[in-house]
């Protein structure tokens, strides 16, 4: 086990500097989505040039990493389906062990606009984690009805009595 822990999750196609001084991966976990990765990627690539790609394929039974790699991403293929929790702790791993500064998560099917990466990673001055939240304005026409609803009500309050802030 020990010796697991000390091989590389893989090399590294091109390592940057970001507008901040920092070396960014950007970890987009995917499970079967062969449709949209090539576009997720070109977009998020379009608005952070510097950052570095990592394409966690969660066990897909389709090609999304092959669409992913010929995409211009460095691909790391899981053997079955983790989940996302298990796909992202793979991309942090590979993240820390290559030296990143900054790890950020961005879902393979486009739901989250990478257009605010920049953003976010300018406001870890003085943080240690940064969350974006694609419901935060009044106007966003985002609903969430529900039992969804309710847990993510839950997961807000738990958390900010954890965190002591809202």
């Amino acid at each position: 086990m020990g010796r697991e822990r000390d091989r590389p999750l893989g090399s590294i196609a091109r390592v940057s500097t970001g507008p901040h001084g920092l070396r960014v991966l950007v970890i987009v976990p995917a499970w079967n989505e062969q449709a949209s990765i090539a576009e997720t990627l070109r977009e998020i690539h379009s608005c952070v040039p510097w950052a570095d790609l990592l394409v966690v394929d969660d066990g897909s039974a389709d090609r999304t990493a092959e669409v992913a790699a010929a995409a211009g991403a460095t691909v790391c293929r899981l053997p079955f389906n983790l989940g996302v929790g298990g796909a992202m702790r793979t991309g942090y791993r590979y993240a820390l062990r290559n030296g990143y500064d900054v790890a950020a998560q961005i879902d393979a099917d486009g739901q989250h606009d990478p257009r605010f990466l920049t953003d976010l990673i300018g406001r870890l001055d003085g943080a240690d984690v940064v969350i974006g939240a694609r419901f935060a304005q009044a106007d966003d026409p985002y609903v969430v009805r529900g039992p969804r609803r309710w847990a993510m009500v839950l997961l807000a309050w738990v958390l900010s009595r954890l965190a002591r802030t809202t």
